[in-house]
């Protein structure tokens, strides 16, 4: 049993060593001639293009910029490879950090059963100082001291995914084909919206008495205390997302809440969740499309360079 067992830890850490998380600290310990370090979740992956923002920027080509994004993340796991980057050398003079809908505000509360796909890097990248910043009950925590000692369980995402995406193939079979993009299927991501306005509203009012989650306030602290300018954008939003929920009182409200928390930190704010228009630019719910992605990138990069009247940083 104890080979089978010593077997089975070997199999899923050689699955996951190539994973999604393992795969973006590997840009950041190869960036670190970075100038602009882009985080957040599958929003800024999708929708960030750094060649289209280094242009509308006016970055020269001796300098780069790299997105550590990580989708399906929350601020903490996107807070952690801030740090990773820059205990491995970057050394940015801007954090863009694109966020949506309540992300900044939430309060992050966990289940073991969470930590899985690209969240199961909290158990392997600073698993200790990471805790700080989410709430596990004492039975996750004991669970989580547990579990994070064999590969098996730590990455046993690498193997449920596999299993998933095949129970998928198996379902589709004879029916008409799902669109899917490299996050996963289109209609998967209109169930991360609020069940509707009331129900927005009502969270914007909330979060409205309330500053931002500690994982945010350290991105802000650290990235400023390593010298970088740090920018916050309200990333664009499907024209529908945006008419249902940004386009009301509820959420001007809130966004005036945002602003005044960053202004008061220093932090340059931009909303640009009217910028993309159009749903043709759009690949699903969420996330913009290549050509979205362009559209905002070399829009945000240009004002940017306009709001600080000067080329490049």
């Amino acid at each position: 049993m104890l080979l089978v067992l010593v077997a089975l830890n070997y199999a899923v850490a050689f699955a996951a060593r190539n994973s999604v998380p393992r795969r973006v600290m590997a840009v950041a310990r190869q960036s670190t001639s970075t100038v602009v370090m882009a985080i957040g979740n599958s929003l800024i992956g999708a929708g960030f293009d750094a060649a289209a923002f280094d242009k509308g920027i006016g970055l020269s080509a001796d300098t780069s910029t790299v997105n550590l994004s990580l989708g399906a993340s929350t601020p903490v796991e996107q807070f952690l490879l801030m740090r990773y980057g820059l205990q491995h050398r970057m050394r940015p003079k801007l954090l863009i950090y694109g966020f949506y809908d309540f992300q900044l505000s939430t309060p992050l509360v966990l289940s073991t059963r969470d930590l899985v796909g690209n969240r199961a890097m909290l158990y392997y990248v600073e698993p200790e100082y990471a805790r700080k910043f989410y709430y596990l009950s004492p039975h996750d925590r004991v669970e989580f001291e547990l579990m994070r000692r064999f590969p098996m369980m730590v990455d046993r995402g690498a193997v449920w995914a596999k299993v998933e995406l095949f129970r998928r193939r198996l379902s589709q079979e004879g029916m008409p084909e799902e669109l899917s993009n490299r996050f996963g299927r289109v209609t998967d991501f209109s169930l991360l919206e609020s069940a509707n306005e009331s129900d927005f509203a009502q969270t914007c009012e909330e979060a409205s008495g309330r500053g931002f989650i500690s994982a945010v306030d350290e991105i802000i602290r650290q990235a400023s205390s390593a010298g970088m300018k740090v920018v916050f954008v309200e990333m664009p939003m499907n024209p529908d997302h945006v008419r249902r929920f940004y386009d009301t009182s509820a959420w001007e409200q809130y966004r005036a809440h945002v602003q005044s928390l960053l202004s008061a930190e220093g932090v340059t704010y931009i909303d640009a969740s009217h910028w993309v228009g159009e749903e043709s630019m759009f690949g699903d719910h969420l996330h913009l499309n290549e050509a979205g992605a362009l559209l905002f990138s070399e829009r945000l990069g240009e004002q940017l360079r306009t709001q600080w009247a000067a080329p490049g940083l």
